[in-house]
């Protein structure tokens, strides 16, 4: 039907058209499209060769490093076991990959750089097999469309290799050339002939670090492999091929990380993973050094990323990082590479599982909730603590020593308030100074502590009233005391909630009333039945009001209720319950309830506090992922002091 005719079919509807054969306009989409065509009146049309190759240019190649990552990757699955990279400023002017692997027949070269040909796979059936790197058959397509390619490769059963370059996709040169077995692509010019996209690029040195971290990334998955980079003549890595992943690791990231990193693994239900990760004492302020590989894939997955957050989340600060290198190994077939044009990005099909996998092998093969060497020691002679006669006699001889002195410093008119076990060692000093420490006991009912506890093994000192000094096999630590407390009333809320069985209550003789504001009695709603299950008997009493007849029997000093006011502060406008914010109810319990630095304690107080530190699950960092501890080592203490 003509122009003008009035009818027109549409998505096989019959519409009327105006008088240029469009669609009458008003009519809803139709309308819309009519408007659209009128405007802009191009007919739909299949594009040219060129235009479709730099269309999908732009998904694959991005900057230099897309191009080194492809070539890369192809020269892997070549089978190639020394890879050599040149880079003139940064890829931008010119880059160049070699390779010993198998090498392209001289006969398939035109056909290596046509679109979506490949020796990967060869059905649709393949693409959830897949256990090379590439395999969609476009990466040197789109390179060779946006750059000048000059391709010379041989194969073993050749006795010539052969050469092919091409100009923006175009084959302008094709004959027989010598070489080893192998492949040399060399890229130059890139975006020559896209000069849009050329400005968009960054500084050559800035290309030049995206470079060498594709670089990094694929020679920590193939150790075996000889990596050699140039960059504008100078050599900028060297590795030879080993088989040590923590070798590799050293030669990558440098020997101050990797004295940091421990390894883990697990394997369950098919799948398996294993790899370095630092502990808690070392992180970093970016995800720079966390590496995830698939099937030795590098790949970017947000679930993963998760669980490595996860795992770490109560033991490193808000907004530090570990360094982590992991190696999931699954079944083909339950990992989907075909999502991201550049294969960076992956969809797992059990993605619950890995992530659970994953979580747990760093948490369980880290001992991120062990520290069974640093607990206290009280060194030779003792059995490790174990010898109890021997612990008797060390302590009644510290003892004996203690009395001695203290009687000097009472004949003098200093006070003395009486020597348990080890105790004036924390308040010796202060007591021949003529100090006193009137409000000691106040910490000792926080901490649930009688006034008189049984001898321990190694001695311990507060510092500043804030650290808890001791000895350890082979060196000290110094363990801060709130940090260690927030620790111990996590874990013993957290087991309350998990269980349901709750904490132990102490009613209060007197009642406490509280006025709440609008957001502390959203939160009280909102989180009432945790609070009973962590210890809190508490009632409305009448508009904004609640009345609190017990309190956790660990929280004997509980501030006439500004903790539970500060608790309540820190959860105002939680809408519902959730184990996010059940984190965060305990997190707070814990840090409002702990015992402050500044306070003093005494050494049967210390020693029960970090008895109970010990005995948690996670005893190296508080909730909020600060440390509880600080270990100095004796080669830490023979080097500050020049023994070595």
């Amino acid at each position: 039907m003509t122009p003008g005719s009035g009818l027109s079919t549409l998505n096989g509807t019959s519409t009327r058209n105006d008088a240029e054969g469009f669609p009458a306009k008003g009519r809803g989409l139709k309308g819309i499209m009519a408007t659209a065509r009128k405007d802009q009146p191009g007919r739909i049309r299949v594009l040219d060769g060129a235009t479709v190759d730099r269309i999908a240019a732009g998904e694959v190649v991005e900057r230099p490093a897309s191009i080194v990552k492809e070539l890369v990757e192809n020269a892997l699955d070549a089978g190639a076991t020394t890879v050599t990279v040149e880079l003139e400023e940064g890829g931008l002017t010119r880059l160049a990959v070699e390779d010993d692997g198998h090498g392209i027949p001289f006969s398939e070269l035109p056909l290596a750089f046509e679109r979506h040909a490949t020796s990967k796979i060869a059905t649709a059936a393949d693409i959830m097999q897949v256990g090379s790197f590439g395999f969609r058959g476009e990466a040197l397509a789109s390179i060779a469309s946006v750059s000048r390619v000059r391709c010379i490769s041989r194969t073993t059963a050749e006795d010539m290799g052969g050469l092919i370059e091409l100009d923006g996709g175009e084959t302008i040169r094709r004959e027989p050339a010598p070489r080893n077995r192998g492949t040399t692509i060399t890229v130059s010019d890139l975006f020559h002939n896209t000069p849009a996209r050329r400005k968009f690029m960054k500084t050559a040195q800035a290309e030049k670090r995206a470079v060498m971290k594709i670089l990094t990334t694929l020679a920590l998955a193939h150790q075996e492999v000889r990596w050699l980079v140039r960059a504008d003549g100078e050599i900028a890595l060297d590795l030879r091929s080993s088989s040590s992943l923590t070798d590799r690791a050293r030669d990558l990231l440098g020997a101050s990380v990797v004295e940091h990193l421990a390894r883990f693994e697990l394997a369950k239900g098919g799948f398996s993973i294993g790899g370095l990760a630092s502990r808690p004492t070392w992180t970093r302020g970016n995800r720079e050094q966390q590496f995830l590989f698939i099937n030795r894939r590098p790949v970017e997955s947000a679930s993963l990323s998760q669980a490595i957050l996860q795992a770490y989340r109560e033991v490193v600060p808000p907004g530090r990082h570990p360094v982590v290198i992991a190696f999931l190994q699954v079944p083909p077939g339950e990992v989907d590479v075909n999502v991201h044009p550049a294969k960076t990005e992956v969809r797992l099909l059990m993605e619950r599982e890995v992530f659970g996998l994953l979580k747990t092998s760093l948490t369980d093969g880290l001992s991120l909730r062990q520290a069974a060497d640093l607990r206290p020691w009280a060194g030779p002679g003792t059995g490790g603590g174990t010898d109890e006669a021997a612990t008797r006699r060390i302590a009644e001889a510290e003892t004996d020593a203690l009395r001695h002195y203290f009687q000097r410093g009472a004949s003098q008119g200093y006070e003395y308030k009486g020597v348990a076990a080890g105790q004036g060692q924390l308040f010796g000093a202060a007591a021949l100074r003529g100090e006193r420490d009137d409000d000691a006991p106040a910490a000792s009912s926080r901490l649930g502590l009688g006034a008189d506890q049984s001898l321990h093994p190694a001695p311990y000192w507060q510092l500043h009233r804030t650290y808890i000094v001791t000895q350890i096999r082979g060196g000290l630590v110094l363990i801060d005391q709130h940090n260690s407390h927030e620790r111990i009333l996590y874990n013993e809320a957290q087991r309350a909630l998990e269980h349901g069985v709750g904490v132990a209550t102490q009613q209060l003789l007197f009642p406490a009333h509280l006025e709440l504001t609008p957001g502390q009695v959203q939160a009280w709603q909102t989180h009432r039945d945790q609070l009973g299950l962590m210890g809190f008997a508490i009632e409305p009493f009448g508009g904004r009001s609640i009345l609190v007849q017990g309190i956790p029997s660990s929280l004997k000093n509980w501030n006439e209720g500004r903790l539970l006011l500060d608790m309540l502060d820190d959860l105002a406008w939680d809408d519902q319950p959730s184990q996010e914010n059940r984190v965060d109810l305990l997190a707070s319990f814990a840090c409002h309830g702990a015992v402050r630095a500044g306070e003093p304690l005494t050494v049967p107080e210390m020693q029960h506090l970090v008895d109970q530190l010990f005995a948690t699950d996670t005893p190296l960092s508080c909730p909020h992922g600060r440390p509880t501890l600080i270990q100095f080592t004796l080669a830490d203490l023979e080097k500050r002091f020049g023994r070595t």
